[in-house]
């Protein structure tokens, strides 16, 4: 997935996208396990780059599992 069809980019606020694509909140609630806490809860109003630095989970793989649910939720 290019830059280009990328829908969740990592400026966007944790709840611009979960508002916006309902479908992500399970796999940001999934992170809870991985980092011990709730980033929905915790990190609403962050971006999700600095949900990323904040909570420790990788980016580059959220943000592919974040697009790649909303691309497959629109076919």
């Amino acid at each position: 997935m290019d830059d280009k069809t990328l829908v969740v980019t990592p400026e966007m606020t944790v709840l611009d996208v979960v508002s916006q694509h309902r479908e992500t909140e399970k796999i940001l609630k999934s992170l809870e396990e991985e980092t011990g806490s709730c980033v929905c809860c915790q990190g609403l109003f962050l971006s999700v780059g600095e949900a990323a630095e904040r909570f420790g989970f990788d980016l580059e793989r959220v943000l592919s599992d974040l697009n790649s649910i909303i691309s497959d939720e629109k076919e």
